[in-house]
Order: C-alpha cells, then sequence, then structure tokens
C-alpha cells in the first residue's frame, strides 16, 4: 500500500521520499523491511506489482477518507494492516460473489449459495486472502471472472487476455496454468479475428508489463523470484508432495477435506459430465500449481497459514464440484440412500473445512505459531501432530 501511496503522491513507485523502519535480522533484508529492496537508486517493493498496481483506486479512495499508510510520510504498519484488511475483504466478497454466478449457469439457486458459502468460509479465502493483500486476492478473483465468461460461452478475447495478463503479473508462479487457459480460450474462439484480437491484446499488455520492469529493476520478473535456489524439482518432489497434502500444517486434504468432494464427484460422473473441456480444463489448471509448490525448496511458503499458496487452485475446485454436482442431481438411478450418505459426507467434510480455516481468520496466535520457534529454522514442526497450526489458539508452546 505504501507503494500505491508513492504513485498517488509522487507519480512514481519508488518510496525513497518516506520514512520506513530500518533494523537487521528477522524482517529486515540489507537493512530494510524484507519486502522492499534498493534497485537503481529506487527503493522498490519487491515483490510482484500487480496486486498494488491493482488496488491503487481503493488505496486512493481510503486516503480520500483520511486513511493513509504513511501520514506525513512516515510508514505506520497499523494502517497499511487497516487498509489491507479493508480492501482484501472487499475483493474477497466480489470473487465468492463470482463463484455463486458460476453455479448459478448449471446448478438451483440453493445449491449455487451452499457453492458460494462453501468456498467463502471453508477455504483459504477466508482463512488467508480475506486477512491480507495477497496476490492470491486479486488472482483469484480475476480468475473466476475468466471462468465465469468461458462458463457462459462469452469469448470477449480482448478481456479474457487483459484477465490472463493481469492474472500472470500478480502470480507469476502461475503462468503454467495461464497458458493453459489461454491456450483453451484460442480453441474456443469463433473466428481468427477473435483470435487475432485475443494474441494482439496478450503481447500489446506483455510488452507494456514488461517494459515497466525493465525500466524499474532492469528484470523481467519481482526480485523476489529471481533466485534458482527456490526450485528444486528433481530431489525430494515426492516428500514436499506429501507435506502438500498432508501436512498438519500446510496439508491441503488437512485443512479442505472438502476437496475430496469435487474430485469424488468428477472421477463417478466423468462420462456423463457437463461440459466436460471444461473439467479437464480445471484439472489441468489445478495440476501444475501443485507441482509448482512440490517444485519450491520452502514449499511451506513462510508465515502462513494452512496451505495459502494453493488457493489459486480454488476457483477450478469450485468449478468441478458444480459440474459434478450437476451430473449428481440428473443421476437417475441414485437412490435415496446413496443420495442421502453422498450429501452428508459432503456437509460433514465441508463443516471441517470451515472449523479448520476459522483460526486462521479469527485467531493471532495462528500466525504466531509460525514464530515460535522459527519455521524457517525448525521445518520438522510441520510435521508436529501434537502441536499443529489449527489448534495454536488452544495451545502455548
Amino acid at each position: 500500500m505504501l507503494m500505491d501511496e508513492a504513485i498517488l503522491h509522487h507519480g512514481t513507485p519508488n518510496m525513497i521520499a518516506y520514512r520506513v523502519p530500518r533494523g537487521s535480522g528477522n524482517g529486515f533484508r540489507d537493512g530494510y523491511p524484507w519486502q522492499l529492496a534498493m534497485l537503481k537508486g529506487r527503493l522498490l517493493y519487491m515483490w510482484p506489482w500487480g496486486a498494488p498496481l491493482l488496488s491503487l483506486p481503493a488505496v486512493a479512495v481510503l486516503n480520500a477518507t483520511g486513511i493513509e499508510v504513511a501520514p506525513k510520510h512516515v510508514y505506520d504498519a497499523a494502517n497499511e494492516v487497516r487498509m489491507q484488511k479493508i480492501v482484501s475483504t472487499f475483493l474477497c466478497a466480489i470473487g465468492v460473489w463470482l463463484l455463486y454466478e458460476i453455479a448459478i449457469q448449471f446448478i438451483p439457486v440453493g445449491w449455487s449459495l451452499a457453492i458460494a458459502i462453501g468456498a467463502g468460509f471453508g477455504t483459504q479465502i477466508w482463512s488467508s486472502l480475506s486477512r491480507s493483500l495477497w496476490g492470491q486476492t486479486w488472482y483469484v478473483l480475476i480468475i473466476s471472472l475468466a471462468i465465469l465468461l468461458l462458463v457462459r460461452r462469452n469469448i470477449r478475447p480482448v478481456l479474457l487476455a487483459t484477465l490472463l495478463a493481469w492474472a500472470a503479473f500478480v502470480r507469476p508462479q502461475a503462468l503454467p496454468t495461464i497458458i493453459i487457459v489461454g491456450v483453451y480460450v484460442l480453441v474456443k474462439c469463433d473466428s481468427n479475428w477473435s483470435r487475432a484480437c485475443y494474441v494482439a491484446t496478450g503481447v500489446l499488455w506483455s510488452l507494456t508489463l514488461a517494459f515497466m520492469m525493465l525500466f524499474f529493476t532492469d528484470h523481467l520478473l519481482a526480485s523476489a523470484y529471481r533466485s534458482t535456489a527456490l526450485f528444486a524439482f528433481r530431489h525430494g518432489f515426492l516428500q514436499r508432495l506429501d507435506g502438500i497434502l498432508f501436512s498438519p500444517s500446510r496439508g491441503l486434504l488437512i485443512f479442505m477435506p472438502i476437496v475430496l468432494i469435487p474430485f469424488y464427484l468428477t472421477v463417478r460422473y466423468w462420462h456423463v459430465l457437463p461440459k466436460r473441456g471444461l473439467a479437464v480444463l480445471a484439472l489441468a489448471a489445478i495440476t501444475p500449481t501443485i507441482a509448482m509448490l512440490a517444485s519450491y525448496v520452502i514449499w511451506w511458503i513462510g508465515y502462513n497459514y494452512g496451505p495459502r499458496d494453493l488457493a489459486d487452485i480454488v476457483p477450478w475446485l469450485v468449478l468441478l464440484a458444480i459440474l459434478g454436482i450437476r451430473a449428481f442431481l440428473d443421476d437417475p438411478h441414485l437412490s435415496m440412500q446413496e443420495s442421502s450418505a453422498v450429501i452428508s459426507i459432503a456437509v460433514v467434510l465441508l463443516t471441517i473445512s470451515i472449523l479448520m480455516n476459522a483460526p486462521g481468520a479469527l485467531s493471532a496466535s495462528a500466525t504466531k505459531w509460525n514464530e515460535v520457534p522459527p519455521l524457517e529454522y525448525h521445518p520438522e514442526r510441520l510435521w508436529d501432530w501434537e502441536h499443529p497450526q489449527w489448534l495454536a489458539w488452544t495451545q502455548s508452546r
């Protein structure tokens, strides 16, 4: 948010004119807070710029109401947190509404509401994305809007290319998924003119954003992504994948057991699944996201609550669930007992998912769990079933 205020008040992302905390040790890099870096004589945000730039209008409105990150050019962390929560909560609310709009294209209102509420409270949308302005906060909204256009068969090439370009700018690590979606859009375009508009728009946005990054930083990617030491594609992949799925403090299936239902319905009804091409797209989007995370040396991704970096797959899981529910509702051979059993299991798994995500949204202890002792020095804590992150609010270490 400080970057936004620098742009609004000084016309530059350079934050050198502001008094920010200085120090050394944990939380600082080269004397500045870990989020910042001196590049080409400028004090710049070192993580992807997509989310800050998209948040510029919101920061301008908040500044107009008297809420500033740096009143009198002195950084105030409490104001930053306040602004981030306001913006991220608003964005998550829009994202949940978009998921409802996707659902209503296929299933009745009641089921659509259940899908939206379940996604809003039983996933990282509640526990992480609505708490801070992460890159995924914008990414989930952008991808949900793109999915809505696709399910409505509303191939607007210029709009879709713009959405995907900004999705990549917000989340560079989602690029494999964005390429897959981009190819799907090209296939679905109904004319060569639409394809040409789509490609031209994507190229124009890519060149514009690339030029901006090169001008300010001399690199295409934010500086946080330049170290090849972040990746370990061959050694330990399966162990990291195990942690991503089953760790008591980061495991997807621990924090979101409801994800089993979309996959169950997809497998069971594959041959009668409506819009099977969308299901294939969803599965193709989910797979590289998980594979990329399993390729990171620090697969737990720092000081998060649960599997925050897998928030990218939430819209795709929701799409699978919607298609599966449509097939489930249309199944003429399903007995009352079978139907009740599936629904009951889904309700139980969704309830567990909501309860597991609640601490991340409601308890500061859940975030502080990462700090004592520091997780980066004690990664074995990720497998501690006696003191998991989701029980931090009941325990003291």
